[in-house]
């Protein structure tokens, strides 16, 4: 089987396409090579090959099935939102609310033995959320898009039941109203409390207990499309199942 003869190869790292299957695309000299569709740049088509490289190949030298199989599949994704017309930048915002100590108690009698030692209440309050900058990187205005997220909250309790661990999965929703053509825009997440509570010294086990915003992940869509998911830390997402042992 002849192969279709590549014209240039080129890195497209900064470059989306819609998910396409591999195809066998065959010139108007017979010669053939499998690949999928990714993208149209003037009078080339950017084919993906088996091996992960970008190719261009002259769209006049497909067949005349191929080049009606490209105009068509590039009619339907060409207007689609894709990951890397857009940079979604999170950050983590801690506001201190409050932070308190309370000694009560203490003392005692019947010798050196039998002093209790001063309850102490500890407790610090502090609220958490993120924020998100996402710039746009093409010629054309973005309305409407449609952030969902989760954020990740870990409990971690030990009181005279022993010590124990939960994730708590505080999800929500926020939009874009409008992200101009290489402009940007800002959101936030709704806030979430964390609490770090203690008690010790009396008769009593010591009480601890301990809330930490682990991270976020974030869902971008616009048109009924999702076009990006990202989370924080960088890894965050990929971490999730070993967290949550």
């Amino acid at each position: 089987m002849k192969r279709l003869a590549i014209i240039a190869a080129v890195g497209l790292s900064g470059t989306w396409a819609a998910h396409a299957e591999p195809r066998v695309f065959t010139n108007t000299e017979g010669k053939t090579v499998e690949a999928e569709p990714f993208s149209v740049e003037g009078e080339e088509v950017v084919l993906r090959l088996a091996n992960g490289k970008d190719a261009k190949v002259p769209l006049k030298s497909l067949s005349e099935s191929d080049q009606a199989f490209i105009a068509e599949w590039w009619k339907e994704n060409k207007d689609k939102l894709k990951p890397m017309d857009v940079r979604l930048a999170i950050g983590k915002k801690t506001e201190r609310i409050d932070r308190t100590v309370k000694r009560s108690g203490g003392g005692g009698g019947g010798g050196q033995n039998n002093i209790v030692s001063p309850i102490v209440n500890k407790l610090t309050i502090d609220d958490f959320h993120y924020t998100g900058e996402l710039k746009s990187y093409v010629r054309k205005d973005i309305s409407d898009i449609t952030v969902t997220y989760t954020i990740f909250k870990r409990v971690s309790v030990t009181d005279k039941e022993g010590s124990r661990t939960t994730i708590e999965e505080i999800d929500g929703e926020t939009s874009i109203k409008l992200l101009e053509a290489f402009g940007s825009a800002t959101f936030e997440t709704e806030v979430v409390r964390c609490e770090d509570s203690s008690q010790t010294g009396g008769n009593k086990p010591r009480e601890l207990k301990r809330e930490t915003v682990l991270g976020v992940v974030m869902d971008l869509s616009a048109g009924g499309q999702d076009f990006l998911r990202q989370s924080f830390p960088d890894n965050f997402e990929a971490r999730l199942d070993e967290l949550r042992k």
